[in-house]
């Protein structure tokens, strides 16, 4: 996991990013990660990464790099068009995500799946069982029907991914049908599913690659800075899987983007692990508040039955119209206090910090985007959860007049013994990825 802020006013971006990167399932944790980079050599554009470290196995930082270096000084007038020609360049790059990689990725998808409906039907006969005592083959059967069809009927209620069709959903379909059934049979031993049912299975293999519905393992990529002709800063956000049959699967989150409107405008965007940012900016902790509205409705649902039947005079129509108009009352006060709650949020915490961040300069952008990754830190530092948060944060400033300006950023190498590396950083290279070291200083 990691924790990773966007700052953005008019002026300028700030974009802050821990180094913690965990490993083996959680087992291990390292804080020597490198998730901010620079987009381009010479245009203000940075790029920062969260979630999966790597695209298909390829690393961001490599691919990155080598991105950077084929787009050499080649401009866009906004910063939109950078992430859909870098985007673009992701989906084109078969030297990284060859056939053999692809058919990879898809198939342990469809086995994690299919596992995934196994387990859901385990617990579906369990809960039978307990509830009569008794679950004969047929009743296991007809459980299993009822439950690939549960999964089929909500995937293929989804909408296609950005980009992909259902042509693309049917050659998919097509391609991998003979590998799925080995999967289904691998996966269901003991259950064997009529044609019906496996039409669905096939479907749902299908389905996972072209619908929106992504796994843990997406890779958040965060593009900010401002085009040629930009006048203000943005952020731009898109979540990727992965690669299938030069299509990216990918999904453009809009609730964590942002372009700059005008000169009083600005925005705090959190990333991951976003809850401390989120309780720094809205005045309490978003798991108290669901804690808070989850228990009232459990609360006021039930005030009807909390009614003595003698108390209430007529007859039953007349006592199941007050306890409706009860109902009735008690939703629209639940309603009240939750709209005087985002008020009270909006004008005592969000509105008085939005409109310090509209006026800060670049320097107090930084220092502010770098406090509220180390609060992330900090908290999970002092609770008895993983340290998935911490390490050195690397900052940086995007700027129209600057471009990409490091604040604090962290090397693995000593900068005195590799002079070379900076020296070469803006020269012409004959390798491919443009150099071949990690990321250093200057506009990296």
């Amino acid at each position: 996991m990691t924790a990773e802020v966007a700052i953005i006013n008019s002026n300028a971006v700030a974009i802050a990013a821990d180094s913690a990167v965990t490993i083996g399932q959680g087992k291990k944790i390292y804080n020597s990660a490198i998730k901010v980079f620079a987009l381009s050599k010479i245009q203000p554009i940075s790029i920062m990464v969260y979630g999966n470290a790597g695209l298909l196995g390829v690393p961001w930082e490599t691919i990155i790099k080598i991105y950077r270096s084929e787009l050499g000084d080649t401009s866009f007038k906004t910063l939109e068009e950078y992430a859909k020609h870098f985007l673009s360049y992701l989906a084109k790059q078969d030297r990284f995500f060859t056939e053999t990689v692809q058919e990879s990725w898809i198939l342990r998808n469809i086995q994690g799946y299919f596992e995934a409906i196994r387990e859901t039907y385990f617990s579906d006969v369990q809960a039978e069982f307990k509830k009569t005592g008794s679950v004969d083959e047929k009743q296991t059967i007809e459980i299993f029907k009822n439950c690939v069809k549960s999964h089929h009927d909500r995937l293929g209620g989804l909408n296609y991914v950005d980009g992909i069709t259902k042509a693309d959903e049917k050659k998919i379909r097509d391609k991998y049908q003979n590998k799925s059934k080995e999967i289904i049979k691998e996966v269901f031993q003991n259950v064997k599913p009529d044609r019906t049912t496996t039409t669905k299975l096939l479907n749902i293999s299908a389905y996972i690659h072209t619908r929106e519905i992504f796994s843990d393992a997406v890779s958040g990529v965060v593009i900010a800075g401002f085009g040629v002709e930009d006048i203000y800063p943005s952020v731009c956000t898109h979540e990727i899987e992965g690669v299938i049959e030069g299509k990216l699967k990918h999904v453009y989150l809009d609730r964590k983007s942002y372009r700059i409107k005008s000169g009083a405008d600005c925005s705090i965007i959190a990333f991951a692990q976003d809850d401390m940012v989120a309780s720094f900016v809205e005045g309490a902790n978003p798991s108290v508040s669901r804690f808070i509205v989850n228990y009232l409705e459990q609360l006021f649902n039930r005030l009807p039955e909390l009614i003595d039947e003698e108390e209430m005079a007529g007859d039953s129509k007349k006592k199941n119209e007050v306890r409706k108009r009860l109902k009735e009352d008690a939703d629209k006060l639940l309603d009240s206090f939750l709209q005087q709650i985002n008020i009270h949020k909006r004008m005592k915490h969000i509105d008085p910090i939005l409109s310090m961040v509209q006026v800060l300069p670049k320097d107090e952008l930084a220092a502010m985007a770098e406090s509220l990754v180390n609060l992330t830190a900090f908290k999970r530092r002092m609770t008895d959860s993983l340290e998935t948060v911490g390490g050195p944060v690397d900052v940086a400033v995007i700027s129209k007049g600057d471009g990409l300006v490091w604040v604090k950023r962290k090397h693995y190498f000593p900068k005195e013994l590799n002079q070379h590396f900076f020296a070469n950083y803006f020269r012409e290279q004959s390798c491919p990825c443009g150099e071949s070291t990690s990321e250093g200083e200057t506009n990296e």
